[in-house]
């Protein structure tokens, strides 16, 4: 259900770096190397969604929302699996189509209010109101409380994923009417029953985080802070972590790998590198054109040229790792430029004349895959604006369907296929405002069955429809990398990049 967001600009050099450090201070965004004790310092490219879990749309924002905003349960820290979180056990009665979850012993929100059943059925509700992922939760038809530790979800149909949609952040619970605030107040410094508190933030600056010490796990979180920054610039994401003043630089470029040295994790391959194309209006609503432009794409230059070895050939426009992924029966697009032309040629309007491919600025490596997109269209005649966008204005165009050409990643927030399938489903089939009936269809019939093979027969067939329809194609799959420093343990990060932190410490 989300996004990728590897974010970078260019390599380090030794000389570089001593000049850009002498050019940082701790009042131009540095975080000072003084307050460090027990305060865990991130730095990241990207802007923050805001604390409304049905807006987000970015991996900075799902990390961060996850820290304050707790669902009813957590993914493992490989990613493979479904565990306790508020809730300490869950039950699947089929032939009831019912889910009971009971709650820990002593949940509290960070204000020390008891947390229950009452809050969870007041959170179901906002949830299923959502503009964006409401339509997820339109199974739920019924919540009930037995007693204040349990909670039953009644459903429509029968659907064995509901625990995977309780690990994500747009089902975070809340206090019931947002504990006597409007929704815009609370969303603006929201109280609920993550491990940290929200002391101070804005979109596109500084996030500081403290401690909850109502946290339901005990003894957790070890840290007392969390303060993270968003620098836009790589060089001066890199020069701070090797001053010491970055502990965790989320989601480095493989373009700047190489300054992390030892210090860079890399995941298992999780994302896949899109193209999107606008089949609402002319002249991508021609089948025929968007197949033409998926056999002009150069795929090997854009894995190992942009991803320079964090990437590997697509496989479908699913992201691979998860529960029940299955490839499409046929092999993806290919570069083939003679048939790229005679496809071109067959087209409504072999004319195109300019589409402008919109993708996020911060994002270095969507900029060498747009130098590789305009350069192969210029091959069949197709001219290409490269137009770069602040995140917010990348997504706000995106998600109104307002451009040619969408370039962007995603992967997962949870260890199912489900997962995608829902975001493709909440984002109009990838930014395409192609048709989302079938695909939610498909995402219902998954969630139905309890056959591991009927769940990878549907989703190799939602794989083939996109090689069909070319809404949108994979060009590439790729990993996630995190620079983390050699102070902090407890670091474990799903295939997606997603980790919590809860777990972490940090040496004095």
């Amino acid at each position: 259900m989300a996004p990728s967001m590897t974010k970078a600009l260019s390599a380090l050099t030794a000389a570089f770096v001593v000049a850009a450090l002498a050019a940082c201070s701790p009042g131009d965004g540095a975080s000072d190397p003084a307050d460090a004790d027990g305060t865990l310092h991130v730095a990241r490219s990207e802007s923050f969604d805001g604390w409304d879990p049905d807006k987000a749309a970015a991996y900075s924002t799902y990390q961060t929302l996850q820290g304050v905003l707790e669902p009813l349960l957590r993914f493992s820290a490989d990613g493979t699996e479904v565990e306790a979180g508020l809730a300490k056990s869950w039950t699947y009665d089929p032939a009831a189509m019912t889910w009971t979850f009971v709650l820990q012993d002593d949940t509290r929100f960070s204000d020390g209010t008891p947390l229950t059943s009452a809050d969870v059925v007041f959170s179901a509700g906002v949830w299923a109101e959502g503009s964006n992922y409401g339509s997820l939760y339109e199974k739920i038809t019924g919540v009930t409380t037995p007693d204040d530790r349990t909670v039953v979800f009644a459903l429509a149909q029968p659907d064995t994923t509901l625990p995977v949609l309780m690990t994500w952040s747009s089902s975070a619970i809340f206090p019931a009417d947002f504990g006597g605030r409007t929704k815009k107040e609370y969303f603006a410094k929201p109280v609920a029953a993550g491990a940290f508190t929200v002391a101070d933030w804005s979109p596109g600056g500084q996030i500081t985080l403290e401690k909850n010490p109502h946290y339901y796990q005990e003894g957790r979180p070890y840290l007392e802070k969390v303060v993270i920054d968003v620098l836009p610039d790589a060089t001066e994401r890199g020069a701070q972590f090797q001053a010491g003043q970055v502990d965790i630089s989320e989601y480095v470029s493989s373009i700047d790998a190489k300054q992390y040295g030892d210090a860079l994790v890399a995941l298992p391959v999780g994302q896949v590198e899109h193209l999107s194309f606008n089949t609402t209006r002319a002249p991508l609503d021609d089948p025929q054109l968007r197949k033409a432009i998926a056999y002009a794409i150069d795929y090997d230059s854009i894995t190992e040229g942009a991803f320079k070895g964090y990437g590997s050939a697509p496989r479908g426009i699913i992201p691979p790792n998860l529960a029940n992924w299955a490839p499409p029966s046929e092999a993806p697009f290919t570069m083939d430029l003679e048939r790229a032309k005679d496809l071109l040629a067959e087209s409504a309007d072999p004319n195109v004349g300019e589409l402008e491919l919109i993708y996020d600025a911060a994002n270095a490596t969507d900029h060498l895959v747009g130098q590789v997109i305009k350069a192969n269209l210029a091959e069949i005649g197709i001219e290409v604006k490269l137009t770069a966008l602040e995140t917010g204005a990348f997504l706000s165009r995106a998600y109104g369907v307002d451009a040619d050409l969408v370039l962007w990643s995603y992967g997962a927030v949870s260890p199912d296929v489900v997962d995608p399938l829902g975001w493709i489903q909440g984002t109009s089939w990838l930014f395409t405002g192609f048709e989302t009936d079938t695909v939610t269809q498909q995402f219902f019939a998954y969630s139905a069955t309890e056959s591991a093979e009927e769940k990878q027969r549907i989703v190799e067939a939602v794989q083939n429809e996109a090689l069909e329809n070319a809404q949108a194609i994979s060009l590439s799959e790729f990993q996630v990398l995190h620079g983390v420093s050699e102070r902090v343990s407890g670091f474990a990060a799903a295939p997606w990049g997603m980790y919590y932190w809860d777990t972490i410490k940090v040496a004095e």
